[in-house]
């Protein structure tokens, strides 16, 4: 689930942390744990308590041992306004404690990306802008062929869901986001999509089957539908995502205008193997990614990467206004689904 981090870079909850000598001593010791200087800014904070609303029921409904167990295993990156395009850094560790007067709470630590660590495209040598053509013959698609659709039932309504999804060209899975804000300013629609899907385009020339060459572009006629629909949106983020060599990639399609959409769609095949180009590099400098976002510049009508997360905690950006964290809103996001990821 996606839910909001009421903190600031300085936590009132964080009270509770100082007025409970084990969850000062385990803050103070994971701050030591992780100043290794790829974060500019390491600070404690409380992320999970149990308090209630009026009445009677959790203000944030989860296991607290749970969302602990799976935080530990898998750190998530924080957001700003649950924007997958904007990352401010990341949550590190956590642990669950109860106060002496029985109040039980999650207490982290959040490192920020701002003055850390944070390396450049231009500083690796790579051009963000190089133009990598898609491939002419696609492989066969998986047996187990489905698109994964994630939205907030707060944001998205059913009614809506139901009607793009009436007649998919392959199996839809739903997946329910939350971020437990009364209101948010974008509606963020996730589709989870095979990789091979996003480097289709109008002139490959060889399909592992025939039956395969007919789902390729039902597929993507269904998903030119879809950004036509974002017309009924009020401020949508469509996050085409998906997973190459490793690598959590997302093609963040803004807005509502239909032209430019279904211009970004035209060119997300190039696109798309271009950020399977830019992992491969990465990852013969060393530097293995774990996370990659493009954005659609609506001016330039083109795709470039945004920013990379690599698997030793540092960020790949030549845009230091996407880390910024002078005036850091209360809310930070932090992505988690209710089921599988999507």
């Amino acid at each position: 689930m996606l839910f909001v981090l009421n903190i600031g870079r300085r936590d009132p909850m964080s009270d509770l942390i100082q007025d409970t000598p084990a969850a000062l001593a385990w803050a103070e010791a994971a701050e030591k744990r992780h100043k290794t200087g790829k974060f500019g800014e390491i600070v404690q904070a409380v992320i999970w308590t149990d308090a209630r609303s009026l009445d009677g029921l959790l203000k944030v409904d989860v296991d607290p041992e749970k969302l602990v167990a799976q935080i530990n295993l898998e750190p998530f990156v924080l957001l700003h306004n649950h924007d997958p395009g904007c990352p401010k850094g990341k949550l590190l560790e956590s642990a669950y404690f109860e106060s002496a007067a029985g109040r039980k709470f999650v207490a982290a630590v959040i490192g920020y990306y701002a003055g850390g660590d944070v390396l450049s495209f231009r500083g690796l040598g790579i051009d963000a802008g190089e133009l990598v053509t898609p491939p002419e013959r696609l492989p066969r698609l998986p047996d187990d062929l489905r698109i994964q659709i994630g939205t907030d039932a707060r944001d998205v309504d059913d009614n809506w869901l139901n009607q793009i999804t009436n007649d998919p060209p392959t199996r839809i899975d739903r997946r329910n986001l939350s971020h437990n804000a009364a209101q948010s300013l974008q509606e963020l629609i996730v589709i989870g999509l095979p990789y091979v899907v996003l480097v289709w385009n109008p002139f490959v020339k060889a399909f592992a089957t025939e039956a395969g060459k007919v789902t390729f572009a039902g597929i993507h006629a269904w998903l030119r539908k879809l950004l036509t629909r974002m017309a009924d949106r009020r401020n949508p983020i469509l996050d085409f995502h998906s997973h190459q060599d490793g690598c959590q990639i997302s093609f963040l399609f803004r807005g509502k205008d239909e032209k430019i959409l279904h211009t970004a769609l035209e060119k997300l095949a190039g696109a798309a193997a271009q950020a399977a180009q830019l992992v491969s590099r990465l990852k013969i400098q060393g530097k293995v990614s774990k996370q990659l976002v493009y954005e659609f510049d609506k001016d330039a009508l083109l795709w470039s990467p945004s920013f990379v997360i690599l698997t030793d905690d540092r960020i790949i950006t030549d845009n230091l206004a996407l880390i910024a964290i002078e005036n850091l809103p209360k809310g930070l996001s932090l992505g988690l689904t209710r089921s599988d990821s999507v």
